[in-house]
């Protein structure tokens, strides 16, 4: 198994950093390595996503936890192994507390956590936050 996390405070409110995130139109604003993002239906547990890559390459993902305002995660099945991205936020004082956790499981992970790239999965959890924060503050 391999894991990236990274949490930042924010002044923004969770509801403007959800905003970002229920909208799949939208993620390619704070995820740099998208050139598009589709939501089927509403950000609830079960819709799938597909994700273009500006590098190429498409990616199905499934939503298989949601809780308005505070967490969803989806993930994407690859062989023997499973992509999984959590985003969570916490509120802390006036602003909230913004995580994101990506992390590859499963017999194949450590094979498919080379491929993806350790150091880029590890600086698009830092990366994601950046943009959201500058995005939502």
């Amino acid at each position: 198994m391999f894991e990236a996390v990274h949490a930042e405070r924010s002044s923004a409110t969770p509801s403007a950093v959800w905003t970002l995130w229920a909208d799949a139109s939208r993620w390619p604003e704070w995820n740099e390595q998208l050139e598009s993002a589709e939501l089927e239906g509403e950000l609830a547990v079960g819709a799938g996503a597909m994700i273009k890559f500006k590098r190429g390459g498409r990616m199905r993902l499934n939503v298989i936890a949601v809780e308005p305002e505070r967490l969803f995660v989806d993930e994407a099945k690859l062989p023997g192994c499973r992509l999984r991205h959590e985003h969570r936020i916490e509120p802390a004082g006036s602003g909230c507390e913004i995580t994101h956790r990506l992390s590859v499981e499963g017999p194949t992970s450590g094979l498919f956590s080379r491929l993806l790239g350790r150091k880029r999965i590890e600086k698009s959890v830092i990366s994601f936050i950046e943009r959201e924060r500058a995005l939502a503050e």
